[in-house]
């Protein structure tokens, strides 16, 4: 099973028409409640929330793109062999 394709398949749905309009929505409630006179406690920690969801949500995009081109640039048959190559550059032990 070819994770990076998976990963690629996944970040494509994440970056569809439908999940930006989520999104948009989302970006929206942020807004209303922000522009609040007096927000209640709750919505103080909704917005809180939203802002940390965003950021991992960020975070995740990121790390799916960078393990898609990873995933592009080895062979399936070399990973082990780079792995080992890496960890024998970093030893202490050389």
């Amino acid at each position: 099973m070819d994770t990076g394709k998976i990963a690629n398949n996944f970040l494509e749905q994440l970056r569809s028409k439908k999940s930006k309009s989520t999104f948009e929505i989302l970006t929206f409630l942020v807004e209303q409640l922000e522009n609040k006179q007096d927000p209640d406690p709750v919505e103080m920690h909704l917005v809180e929330s939203i802002y940390s969801f965003l950021d991992q949500f960020k975070r995740l995009e990121n790390n799916l793109s960078s393990y898609i081109v990873d995933s592009r640039k080895t062979l399936p048959g070399n990973k082990l062999a780079s792995l080992y190559e890496d960890l024998e550059t970093r030893s202490i032990w050389k």
